[in-house]
């Protein structure tokens, strides 16, 4: 029998993970099985488990790709390293607006289903969440912009008259829901949205900044 080449692998397995990306233009992530994904990709059943273990193997690996295709962690540290305390706060959320309207057709809509199908299927949240670029890229963003905020308030800089854990459960809620309204307007409504991700985080950058330097 031939060797497998690793590039051979590879190369099934970029088709495997394109297939499953047709598939999830045209089902719900957590309506997507094994089945829909060997249909699409012609192989046979004993095939594509030679390269993905289940159903959620291939889910794992196809929020990976899309996230790396957009070097998100590279973008937030360029921001950190070209500015000051103030200025990344406002140049951080800026670039998360820009980062929301460039993916809620891929990534936004990915990670609201995913959301759905952690929520039905609890016992797969460890072994999804674990391992997701995306999850620990979202992390990142909001841990900078946090760690930024606290060494604001060292330094004297800021000077909230607001808990900073008030004010950071203030970001985290507000994020969320503008992901999720763009995402189930512009995945599931008309497709328009109705508010700009880009505005409503210049928005909270403003009320952010303002409420440090009360």
């Amino acid at each position: 029998m031939p060797k497998v080449t690793k590039e051979y692998i590879n190369r099934k397995r970029s088709e495997i993970l394109e297939a499953a990306f047709t598939v999830f233009q045209q089902k719900t992530l957590y309506e997507m099985t094994m089945l829909d994904v060997i249909k699409q990709a012609g192989l046979s059943k004993g095939g594509i488990y030679r390269y993905f273990s289940d159903i959620d193997d291939v889910i794992i690996e196809l929020i990976n790709r899309e996230t790396q295709k957009k070097d998100y962690r590279g973008r937030i540290e360029k921001i950190i390293n070209n500015n000051n305390d103030e200025t990344v706060i406002e140049e951080l959320l800026c670039f998360l607006g820009r980062y929301i309207n460039e993916t809620v057709d891929t990534l936004g809509k990915i990670q609201f289903e995913l959301t759905v199908l952690i929520a039905n299927h609890p016992d797969k949240a460890k072994k999804i969440s674990s391992r997701l670029t995306e999850q620990e890229n979202g992390q990142y963003l909001i841990e900078s912009l946090f760690q930024m905020i606290i060494e604001g308030v060292n330094k004297g800089e800021f000077k909230p008259e607001t808990s900073l854990e008030d004010i950071f459960s203030y970001i985290r809620v507000y994020i969320e829901g503008v992901v999720k309204v763009v995402v189930l307007e512009k995945c599931y409504r008309d497709g328009q949205n109705s508010i700009d991700p880009e505005k409503m985080m210049m928005m909270l950058s403003r009320t952010i900044i303002g409420m440090l330097k009360q």
